[in-house]
């Protein structure tokens, strides 16, 4: 970052491990960074929603992981942290759609699984 401070993948690298330290605010500055310098960084608007996730602020989580996913829409870890984020808000017919297209685009990856079964024991409920 002091050499190119212009490079959004320094400041998302930053964000990540910020993030890891639990230091959530600090890490969604950086992010922030990142995507001023790049908006169509899909990998910075998700670890983004990711810090926001952390922080409890779902809605906005979601936001960014809808963001991600529209700048690529093959991307499957936004496509089940929204699916997570959903289901923290109760919302969970819209959870079980992510998690199907978390699925579709990766049949072996055990979270998109794991969340699957998540959202169907709470729908049973």
């Amino acid at each position: 970052i002091m050499i190119n401070p212009g490079y959004a993948g320094a400041w998302n690298n930053k964000g990540v491990a910020l993030g890891n330290l639990g230091r959530y605010q600090e890490a969604i500055t950086c992010y922030d960074k990142a995507i001023m310098i790049n908006p169509g960084y899909d990998k910075a608007w998700n670890n983004k929603g990711t810090a926001l996730y952390s922080l409890d602020r779902y809605q906005e989580a979601i936001t960014c992981f809808y963001k991600a996913i529209r700048i690529n829409p093959g991307y499957v870890e936004p496509w089940i942290n929204k699916g997570s984020a959903l289901a923290s808000l109760g919302r969970h017919q819209e959870a079980l759609k992510c998690a199907d297209e978390a699925i579709r685009l990766n049949p072996t990856l055990p979270q998109a699984q794991q969340l699957k079964r998540l959202i169907l024991e709470k729908l049973r409920r």
